[in-house]
């Protein structure tokens, strides 16, 4: 297994090719599966653990600020995704990420994120560097929370190059499955997503936004309901 140095990596991130994510690529596709995240048996392999925490060591390293917009998008959906990978791993067997910490949902303001202007947390990742500096609705379904209800993690890495590609098949995937959106008689139920982000999707009726791209539109005029977030561990076991 090839690593590349800190430094080599830290030069070619600046523009965030997919050869620069070799490391964490294999591991998503290893261990990525179409109905979660097959923690248990990463969490068995020792070489594979200190693999991603490797990748993390060297991602710690670079100023994401001086990479393009989009590559800083892509390298911050990266980053997020492998740094939630990497606490449910520390923690596992567990039931739910929301249960780490002194009170429920304190995993995500637990400053655990390196970076070299100083120690970040996951949603000040998220909310106070992704989506302010690209904020494009479509990254609400590029972030894995390791949640059931979250839309699922891509197998395939995010770069600057095929981010706006990316991004729209993370929505069609999500917005053809049932955790998007169920429809009983005359009521719609949504992903609570859409209840929490109204602003970021631009619209009260969470339709509007999916039929941009589901195959089979959605009636508009149905009555808007939600489903219950599931936050238990997105695990493929």
């Amino acid at each position: 297994m090839i690593k590349l140095p800190a430094t080599i990596l830290i030069l070619s991130l600046a523009s965030c090719s997919a050869q620069e994510y070799t490391q964490y690529s294999k591991l998503i596709k290893k261990y990525g599966k179409p109905n979660g995240v097959d923690y248990k048996s990463w969490s068995k392999s020792k070489e594979d653990k200190s693999a991603l925490d490797k990748v993390l060591a060297d991602w710690s390293k670079v100023d994401g600020t001086k990479l393009g917009k989009k590559e800083r998008a892509a390298f911050r959906v990266n980053l997020y995704n492998a740094s939630m990978i990497d606490v449910v791993l520390d923690n596992y067997p567990l039931k739910s990420v929301t249960k780490l910490g002194a009170k429920d949902f304190a995993v995500f303001d637990k400053k655990i994120i390196t970076t070299p202007n100083g120690v970040i947390s996951l949603n000040d990742l998220e909310k106070k560097r992704l989506l302010i500096d690209f904020p494009d609705a479509r990254l609400h379904f590029a972030v894995n929370c390791a949640s059931v209800s979250c839309p699922p993690l891509s197998p395939e890495v995010f770069t600057g190059p095929t981010l706006e590609a990316h991004l729209t098949k993370q929505s069609q995937l999500f917005a053809n499955s049932s955790h998007a959106v169920k429809v009983s008689g005359n009521t719609a139920y949504y992903s609570e997503l859409f209840n929490w982000y109204e602003k970021d999707f631009g619209t009260k009726n969470p339709a509007i936004f999916l039929n941009k791209f589901r195959k089979n539109k959605l009636n508009t005029s149905l009555k808007i309901s939600w489903i219950k977030y599931d936050w238990n561990l997105n695990s493929a076991n």
